[in-house]
C-alpha cells in the first residue's frame, strides 16, 4: 500500500513539474509589428493623406473610385465560433497609386476601415 502511495505522490510531482514553466527570453515573444503602411510616400500624393483605421467612404472620398477592387477569406472565416470582423479582406486598388486593404467584416456585418496601404507607381490597377 505504501509503495502505490508512493508511486501516486512521484506521478503528481512529475505532472505538476512538467507543468510548470518559465520565459528565458521574454524579448523574443514582443517582436514590434510590421508597419502596414508600406513604400516611400511622397508628401503631394493623395496617398499620404490615408491612414490606419479610416472607413472606405473616407478614402473614396479622397482618392475617388478604385480602378478595380475584390475581396478574399483569412484563415480566420474557418476557425469554428469566431465571431471577429476580420474574417474577410477587401482591396482597392489604384492604378499608378497601389492598394489600400480593408478589414471589418465577420458575422455581425460589414464596417471596412483602412488595414494596410502600399505604395506603388508602378500598379497597373488591376487583380491579376
Amino acid at each position: 500500500m505504501n509503495n502505490y502511495k508512493l508511486l501516486a505522490i512521484l506521478v503528481a510531482l512529475m505532472l505538476v513539474a512538467g507543468c510548470a514553466s518559465t520565459n528565458k527570453n521574454p524579448g523574443a515573444a514582443t517582436a514590434a509589428p510590421e508597419s502596414r503602411i508600406q513604400g516611400n510616400i511622397p508628401a503631394s500624393n493623395p496617398f499620404s493623406r490615408i491612414q490606419i483605421g479610416m472607413s472606405q467612404k473616407q478614402v473614396h472620398d479622397i482618392l475617388g473610385q478604385p480602378t478595380d477592387s475584390g475581396n478574399y477569406t483569412t484563415g480566420k472565416m474557418f476557425i469554428p465560433f469566431y465571431f471577429g470582423n476580420d474574417m474577410m479582406r477587401f482591396e482597392d486598388l489604384y492604378k499608378g497609386m497601389g492598394k489600400i486593404t480593408y478589414t471589418g467584416a465577420g458575422i455581425g456585418g460589414v464596417n471596412l476601415k483602412v488595414y494596410s496601404v502600399i505604395y506603388d507607381p508602378t500598379e497597373d490597377g488591376y487583380r491579376n
